[in-house]
């Protein structure tokens, strides 16, 4: 099978777990061919300050944590977020994640005095469950007026999930993806296939 077909599936189901379409930046990057890797990219153009870096890597470890499968940090999800935004995000769509970032900085001080990456988990996932409210209030306005902005954390959700699942560990132990031709079985044991889909 084309690897550019593989991607565009990818695309597709990423889609419709986010509830809409993917950026442009996100779609650019993913049919390039840049994919999450555990160890990174240590060449790589940055674009994340290390404070940002944090956020991202806290945000990323929330959204996918590590479980009886490998988490977003252990798929070097954070280090693709930074390669993405750096090579294939347009720079409307990097100020909008930097303007996060900045607001994201402002609320971890206000609600705590410290760091996003310092507050408590259940801190910390209060202020994504408000991202996440902003977030798809404003996905409705851009389903209305494609002009307008996407929320950062729409960005930070699609890069994390794009990420993990452009990974060697969440393919394989979270998607549990065989790339084994074969016949179609539509009678699999539940218990056979795991989480997800196998091919």
């Amino acid at each position: 099978m084309d690897p550019k077909m593989d991607r565009r599936e990818l695309l597709h189901r990423a889609a419709l777990l986010l509830g809409g379409a993917l950026s442009s930046g996100t779609v650019a990057g993913v049919l390039a061919g840049c994919v999450s890797t555990p160890q990174g990219d240590a060449a790589a153009k940055t674009f994340l300050s290390a404070d940002e870096m944090r956020i991202v890597t806290a945000m990323s470890e929330q959204i996918i944590p590590r479980t009886d499968t490998p988490g977003a940090i252990d798929a070097g999800v954070p280090s693709y977020v930074d390669r993405m935004l750096a090579g294939y995000y347009s720079d409307r769509e990097r100020d909008i994640f930097r303007q996060g970032m900045r607001a994201v900085t402002t609320d971890a001080a206000e609600l705590a005095g410290k760091h996003f990456a310092e507050l408590s988990p259940e801190q910390q996932v209060s202020l994504m469950k408000e991202y996440d409210r902003l977030a798809y209030d404003q996905n409705r306005r851009v389903a209305a007026d494609p002009k307008q902005p996407p929320h950062f954390f729409r960005l930070v959700k699609e890069l994390t999930i794009v990420g993990y699942c452009t990974s060697e560990p969440g393919a394989t132990k979270f998607l549990k993806y065989a790339a084994v031709p074969g016949p179609y079985r539509g009678d699999i044991p539940y218990a056979e296939v795991g989480k997800a889909w196998q091919s």
